[in-house]
């Protein structure tokens, strides 16, 4: 939790820069650490993959977490979905067109989003 909570100061400190491509790159990545943080608490093993949506979901089915982690689960998962489809567009702007506008914007969608989740994620690992 430790190095998901630094990626989202990152994050934040990014953004306060202008710097919208690696603010958006940290946050999701705040996200990913914070969830693996959480499979791990659950003696998961975590494959070396992007994709643990439905881990996660199997892992949380079967173990005891915080009533409220498990209540925003669907929530949580569809905010690691689309900071990981963003991916690309902050990690490699300059050859997907993206501009530091449009991923203002989406950071700016994004940034309480992934906050909530960091939380709940700190939490679910206590």
């Amino acid at each position: 939790m430790a190095a998901a909570k630094r990626w989202l100061a990152s994050a934040k400190a990014s953004a306060g820069l202008g710097n919208y491509d690696n603010a958006l790159f940290s946050l999701g990545m705040s996200v990913e650490v914070a969830l693996k943080a959480v499979m791990y608490s659950l003696g998961v093993d975590v494959p070396k993959t992007h994709s643990i949506g439905d881990l996660l979901e199997a892992a949380v089915g079967q173990s005891r977490v915080p009533k409220k982690f498990k209540a925003d689960l669907g929530a949580t998962i569809a905010t690691f979905n689309e900071l990981l489809a963003l991916r690309s567009a902050s990690g490699y702007s300059f050859e997907t067109r993206a501009t530091l506008e449009g991923l203002h914007r989406k950071y700016d969608s994004l940034v309480e989003r992934a906050e909530v989740v960091v939380k709940l994620c700190e939490d679910a690992t206590g």
